[in-house]
């Protein structure tokens, strides 16, 4: 059985590019075993997202703001094609800390 992670994707209108990034990290991770739940949200929505949710990790195109302990890693590089495995070796060295 997959283990199952939640990701927050964050981008300035919290609409069309965090979706992008949303269906990117769910084809990813799925690769690598994980049943991923995401949500989409933009940088104002943060923090209330953050308080009734608990997020593995955080997928962002824009600024943010505190993440509040939850790890965040800036996803230009799945936007642009620069740098994904570096984000995906990032992401997955944090859900391996988590015990994932």
């Amino acid at each position: 059985m997959a283990t199952k992670i939640r990701i927050l994707s964050v981008c300035g209108s919290g609409v069309v590019t965090s979706h992008m990034v949303a269906n990117k990290l769910v084809e990813m991770f799925e690769d690598e075993g994980y049943s991923v739940d995401t949500d989409e949200c933009n940088p104002s929505e943060l923090d209330g997202y953050l308080m009734r949710g608990d997020y593995d990790f955080i997928a962002y195109s824009s600024p943010i703001g505190d993440p509040k302990g939850t790890p965040a890693f800036s996803a230009m590089g799945l936007i642009t094609g620069l740098g994904e495995d570096e984000f995906k070796e990032e992401a997955l060295g944090a859900l391996r800390r988590a015990g994932k």
